[in-house]
């Protein structure tokens, strides 16, 4: 003997997969703003960064160049002058 089904058991059933698909659908699309947002804020900072690097670079050989050589004081024998060279 088969078992009798209620129409409503269905449209209940078909009801929730619905929503569920619904559901489904509408935190793919939040998760794709969120990737799109994060890919924009990764770019930018990536951007800041090599901005950074570049300056520390600029600065570090601008550093380099105007460093004058000093001996240390005590290196410094009655042949060899005490001023930067």
């Amino acid at each position: 003997m088969a078992a009798h089904h209620d129409p409503r058991d269905h449209e209940t059933r078909l009801n929730r997969l619905e929503e569920a698909v619904g559901f489904a659908d509408r935190t793919g699309e939040q998760l794709s703003e969120q990737i799109v947002a994060l890919n924009r804020e990764m770019g930018s900072l990536s951007r800041r960064l090599a901005n950074l690097e570049r300056r520390l670079t600029d600065l570090h050989d601008s550093i380099t160049e105007a460093a004058p050589v000093v001996p240390p004081p005590h290196s410094a024998g009655p042949d060899l002058p005490k001023e930067p060279l």
